[in-house]
């Protein structure tokens, strides 16, 4: 049987982006979801090997301790680049699955007779087709390898590396967490505007693909390049301002974690002097907060991603889906 044979029966594209990654590629989703419940809390077991060797081994000169935690230490971070290696494998598959489905699914409704026959009437054209099966298939189906998984492990590191901070010294580590908290606020009230220009940007990316491929019979060369010209310098004014508020969005980002790092030294610093805690500890919550602050600006930019590529989705959801008109029903419903 034909692939694309195989392909109708899988019926239309779910609603949901979640849903529709799911069922594109379970099997990988299962194994990537398995992979980060392990990796999570092992990202703290390093944090404690670094206090270990700190405060006790060198505090103690214990030679031998000082061997013995450096090769638990070796091991554990063996371990970590296996499962690395095995979650980025089903990243991969995850996303060429994905991949291969959508772009199925759009070449049967371009090759659709009745879409062909009603092309004026659906707004179906080669320059939309392109963009579909090329720069938009590859965004979807990037997003959906970390669908599940990049979530899961950056939510999973934060809590268990912020519980064993809050363990070891709960003053500087609340200090250090809630200076993140204002991205809270932040990031989802400019994604919003961030979605409405991706949304413009992609229809006039579509239209500048359309005119591109219009017959000599259609326009001019001297309207085509007029008209392309006009779309190209929309979509550059769309992607400018589209960088502003991305850009502003890392910037805060960058700020705060620099921010984080000077509390730490600052109250850590302090409470070194004041004898109520070690060296050790002040340098595992510098190593900490690092790996907080990492899967934190994961999580801020798997946001901005999942509000761009379901903007995206969407668009191709609905021109997939979308009914055929014949000319007739389209002067009516004018």
């Amino acid at each position: 049987m034909s692939a694309l044979a195989d392909l109708a029966r899988t019926g239309n594209l779910s609603r949901d982006l979640y849903l529709y990654a799911w069922r594109s590629s379970r099997l990988q989703q299962i194994g990537i979801c398995l992979l980060t419940m392990v990796m999570g809390p092992l990202m703290t077991v390093p944090l404690e090997l670094q206090r270990r060797i700190m405060d006790d081994a060198l505090a103690n000169k214990d030679v031998r301790q000082l061997l013995d935690l450096g090769g638990i230490y070796l091991l554990v971070v063996c371990l970590q680049g296996v499962l690395k290696y095995g979650l980025n494998m089903l990243k991969g598959v995850a996303t060429e699955n994905i991949a291969r489905d959508l772009r199925l699914r759009i070449l049967k409704m371009a090759r659709d007779p009745e879409r062909q026959a009603g092309e004026s009437g659906s707004g179906l054209n080669p320059g939309t087709v392109v963009s579909m099966l090329a720069a938009e298939t590859e965004d979807i189906s990037g997003f959906g390898g970390d669908a599940f998984g990049l979530p899961l492990l950056a939510g999973t590191t934060i809590i268990y590396v912020s519980a064993y901070l809050l363990w070891v010294e709960p003053a500087i580590a609340l200090l250090a967490i809630i200076i993140y908290f204002p991205q809270a606020v932040i990031v989802p009230l400019t994604q919003f505007t961030i979605n409405r220009l991706a949304r413009l940007r992609i229809r006039a990316v579509r239209h500048l693909g359309h005119v591109a491929v219009l017959p000599r019979q259609v326009r001019s060369d001297a309207g085509v390049v007029q008209a392309g010209s006009g779309l190209i310098n929309r979509i550059y004014r769309l992607r400018i301002l589209i960088y502003l508020r991305k850009y502003l969005l890392a910037a805060l980002g960058n700020f705060l974690d620099s921010l984080g790092v000077i509390i730490v030294l600052v109250v850590g610093g302090y409470l070194v002097i004041q004898g109520e805690t070690t060296v050790g500890t002040l340098l595992v919550f510098i190593s900490g907060l690092g790996k907080i602050a990492d899967p934190w600006d994961q999580l801020i930019n798997y946001y901005r991603l999942v509000s761009n590529t379901a903007v995206m989705y969407d668009m191709i959801r609905v021109k997939i889906e979308d009914k055929v008109m014949s000319p007739a029903k389209v002067v009516d419903a004018a």
